[in-house]
């Protein structure tokens, strides 16, 4: 009887690379409608407001209650990195996936034209 694992298995790699792209999609457009507020979180990082909100944190007058990671050195800047860093890396798969994207025989093929 003629083995037939090979096509479990590519059943196997379909099922799951379809799977990830649908969570890729739901995550890409979750993190695009993201990114106004991520425009308006790093113009407070710059901004006047933040200064002002330092210098009143500095002297005890905003509440001990309130979340202020915001006003800390380093968490806004830490996001703008990470947000640096995957934007890269993004960029690196989806040309890893254009290029791999064509098959060998078809590259050749184009290679030759």
């Amino acid at each position: 009887m003629k083995n037939y694992n090979h096509i479990v298995e590519m059943e196997k790699i379909l099922t799951s690379y379809r799977k990830q792209l649908t969570e890729l999609e739901y995550s890409l457009e979750s993190l695009e409608q993201s990114l106004e507020a991520y425009k308006k979180l790093i113009s407070y990082y710059y901004s006047e407001q933040r200064d002002l909100d330092l210098e009143d944190d500095r002297n005890h007058l905003i509440p001990d209650d309130l979340n202020r990671g915001v006003l800390s050195e380093d968490e806004i800047y830490d996001l703008m990195g990470e947000h640096h860093e995957l934007a890269i890396k993004m960029m690196e798969v989806a040309l890893a996936m254009l290029k791999n994207n064509v098959p060998e025989l078809e590259t050749k093929e184009i290679e030759n034209t």
